[in-house]
């Protein structure tokens, strides 16, 4: 009953790279990889919007293209200069807890996700940063 519950939470239509690549592995029930995969995409995302290196990685990546600046100044490629300071924190820290949460763990050790419905909503988090990134992309 859970994987139903979790397949319907699902049953929305992903952005592409998502749709490809995360969800096919949900379906086959490898909820770690699907998670991973997720992810992995959103951290590639930013680093390619952000024009920041290869070694730069995970919760640094993100505090480093989303951290506030005084306006311009000092700002990350991706912070919206003209948010209000506590929102461009807000989504620094959103991007940063996610990849701090979901993407670095797998990347270094085995985690079980045996709840179906906590693996679709990784992939339903990571679908919203990827929307996220769209709208920054688009401004």
């Amino acid at each position: 009953m859970l994987w139903i519950r979790a397949v319907q939470r699902l049953d929305i239509e992903l952005v592409p790279v998502l749709e490809a690549k995360a969800r096919p592995q949900f379906l086959r029930g490898d909820f770690e990889a699907a998670a991973l995969l997720a992810m992995k995409e959103v951290e590639l995302r930013v680093r390619t919007m952000a024009g920041l290196p290869n070694s730069l990685t995970g919760t640094a990546l993100m505090q480093q293209a989303f951290r506030p600046g005084k306006g311009d100044q000092d700002a990350g490629p991706l912070v919206d200069t003209t948010a209000d300071g506590g929102e461009a924190v807000g989504t620094m820290e959103l991007f940063k807890g996610a990849i701090g949460l979901f993407k670095n763990p797998p990347s270094h050790r085995r985690v079980d996700y045996t709840d179906p419905t906590e693996a679709a909503e990784v992939l339903l988090l990571a679908d919203l940063l990827m929307r996220l990134l769209n709208k920054i992309e688009e401004s």
